[in-house]
């Protein structure tokens, strides 16, 4: 492998945008199945006791099939970077 493959590879920075519930609990939980992912994250949001209140403050709505671009830097903020 070239050493450019490599670095690409080891680290790409993480972009704040919207993404789907999936998309982004796949990158919180690489190698999972989708819906073990999903579990995963939403486990998180709900011990979380002041990312599950600042995303309710915003107005997160569970049953919508993505998160907003500031729910992602609300969970980003609470949980880090997800690689």
């Amino acid at each position: 492998m070239k050493k450019e493959e490599k670095q690409n590879e080891e680290e790409k920075p993480f972009i704040i945008r919207s993404y789907t519930k999936v998309e982004l609990a796949l990158l919180y939980s690489p190698g999972r199945e989708p819906a073990s992912a999903l579990q995963n994250l939403y486990r998180w949001i709900r011990k979380c006791t002041p990312l599950r209140l600042e995303l309710q403050a915003f107005g997160y709505d569970k049953y919508r099939h993505s998160f907003l671009k500031r729910e992602v830097e609300i969970i980003q903020r609470h949980l880090g970077d997800p690689f």
